[in-house]
């Protein structure tokens, strides 16, 4: 039985390190807290009582053990980001030519740069509901917090990524 359910986290091991990277913005520490996050589900699978979904359960694992790393070590990591392209859902394109493609990179470069700046609220909100796709009611269950937070948080942090985005291109006008 341990086997399957070790088995049946590894499928969520990937989610897991994206959701560490998020909080802890480096991915030596992402995947040792991904690490910590298996570790604590399969010493505390006692404790999952099957009202939420197992991914719902190992989420919240995985953002309390990236609580715990960021405590530990008093910062984030915000300036070396490296997300992965499944992530993004960015799509090769085919037929773009490279300046073309280049000036693409720079404008998702930006973004996420503006992404990781959001408040730590707002961020793991927008990233669960626009970036991971979870509902409003997963992402609620997942942050111990209300779908009417949520919602909020999703807006206040889509308001200042347009104010800081439209704030670039005047600079750059």
């Amino acid at each position: 039985m341990m086997e399957t359910l070790a088995m049946e986290i590894a499928g969520h091991v990937p989610r897991m390190y994206r959701v560490a990277m998020r909080i802890v913005g480096n991915p030596d520490a992402a995947q040792e807290v991904a690490q910590d996050a298996c570790v604590k589900a399969l010493h505390g699978i006692d404790g999952f009582d099957g009202r939420a979904a197992l991914a719902t359960w190992l989420h919240r694992i995985t953002i309390n053990c990236a609580h715990d790393h960021v405590r530990k070590n008093h910062r984030i990591d915000r300036g070396r980001v490296e997300w992965r392209q499944e992530t993004l859902g960015l799509l090769a394109a085919a037929e773009a030519g490279p300046a073309a493609q280049a000036e693409k990179n720079d404008a998702y470069r930006a973004a996420l740069k503006l992404v990781a700046a959001l408040p730590d609220d707002c961020r793991a909100a927008f990233m669960l509901t626009q970036l991971d796709g979870y509902t409003y009611d997963e992402a609620a269950a997942i942050e111990s917090a209300s779908r009417g937070t949520i919602a909020s948080r999703v807006f206040r942090a889509r308001q200042i990524l347009i104010d800081q985005m439209n704030h670039r291109l005047d600079g750059e006008a």
